[in-house]
């Protein structure tokens, strides 16, 4: 069964970085809704639904995170790597919005391996065991995705603004290739 979401993101060496990395923050912000009425819909089953149907979901959740985990990294790192080095020219690189987008990076990813582990935990429980299990999967989950919805709203509206108007077409041209690079990872 596959669960994998599909992804609207395409770019050429030649596209505009800024519409790029919104366009990951769109895609991103889409399989948190999905994610999101996955974990509602698993808060609500109650115990005596169908053990099958329970499995599938926890399955869904745990496939739609590991791989929102490992997107996530690399649209990190291609933020860090190819659109924070230009930024920095206007902005400064510490203590600012570089830092502390960085530092939500760093949060976000830890968010993300302990909610993996937890979900992980989940696929094998039943039972009793399954509800302190899932409580710690939604606990987790609901705070991952508003943290990571609060960092896109920042960059969106402070950071790819200031390129925006900032960004000379040769360095938007240099972050395009370096975001290209990553492409293919």
């Amino acid at each position: 069964m596959n669960h994998h979401l599909k992804t609207d993101t395409a770019y050429t060496l030649d596209s505009d970085p800024i519409k790029i990395l919104k366009q990951e923050h769109h895609d991103t912000l889409h399989r948190l809704e999905m994610i999101e009425r996955t974990l509602q819909y698993l808060e609500s089953l109650p115990n005596e639904t169908a053990q099958k149907r329970r499995r599938i979901e926890q399955l869904r959740l745990r496939d739609w995170i590991h791989e929102l985990s490992h997107r996530m990294s690399l649209h990190f790192m291609m933020e860090e790597e190819a659109l924070y080095p230009v930024l920095a020219e206007y902005v400064g690189e510490e203590h600012g919005p570089i830092e502390i987008m960085i530092q939500e990076h760093a949060l976000i990813k830890s968010r993300f391996t302990l909610w993996e582990a937890r979900v992980n935990t989940l696929c094998k429980m039943t039972g009793l065991m399954r509800e302190t299990a899932l409580k710690g999967v939604t606990s987790v989950g609901h705070q991952t995705i508003a943290e990571l919805r609060l960092h896109i709203s920042k960059e969106d509206q402070i950071l790819f603004k200031i390129c925006e108007v900032s960004f000379s077409e040769e360095e938007k041209h240099w972050v395009s290739q370096k975001l290209y690079t990553f492409k293919s990872l």
